[in-house]
């Protein structure tokens, strides 16, 4: 159950931030993923997964902050 959990939590940021689908990702039993080429533990697919929603968090302030701008330069 953690595993399938953790690999959804990742395709779900993976997709948002890349508006794609990862290369791989895998179940490979006893706690252990595929992703994108590379063999790593559950664990560090959730850290993985968090480090992605940081990033994709960053991207989405980003855009709010070009939004803004226009809407103030839109009222001068």
């Amino acid at each position: 159950m953690k595993v399938e959990k953790a690999m959804a939590r990742y395709l779900h940021i993976y997709q948002a931030l890349y508006q794609r689908d990862p290369r791989e990702l895998r179940d490979l039993g006893n706690d252990w993923v595929l992703v994108n080429g590379a063999r790593m533990r559950v664990e560090e697919l959730e850290t993985l997964s968090e480090d992605l929603n940081r990033e994709y968090q960053q991207v989405l302030a980003n855009k709010r902050n070009i939004v803004k701008k226009l809407l103030n330069w839109f009222k001068a």
